[in-house]
């Protein structure tokens, strides 16, 4: 495997979160954030991603017939 580094900015209550974080796991700080930025293997199917959401979408229109999901996000979005 090659490695590559890299420099990246984090604000400083985040960083020390995610060292605390290393410390509690008795790991190193690289390999918490390898850990972090590693995709769950469930959604790197994109299949059962989908096949959940549709599921989803199958729950709530039977939870609120009359009700597009839609347009309540759109409204959603422009409330103040």
């Amino acid at each position: 495997m090659n490695w590559i580094t890299t420099n990246i900015r984090l604000p400083e209550e985040d960083y020390m979160k995610l060292k605390l974080d290393a410390v509690r796991r008795r790991t190193s700080f690289s390999a918490l954030i390898r850990e972090k930025l590693k995709v769950k293997q469930k959604m790197q199917s994109r299949k059962g991603f989908w096949e959940r959401l549709d599921r989803f979408a199958e729950r709530m229109a039977q939870k609120y017939p009359h009700t597009r999901l839609s347009e309540k996000l759109i409204e959603m979005r422009y409330e103040q």
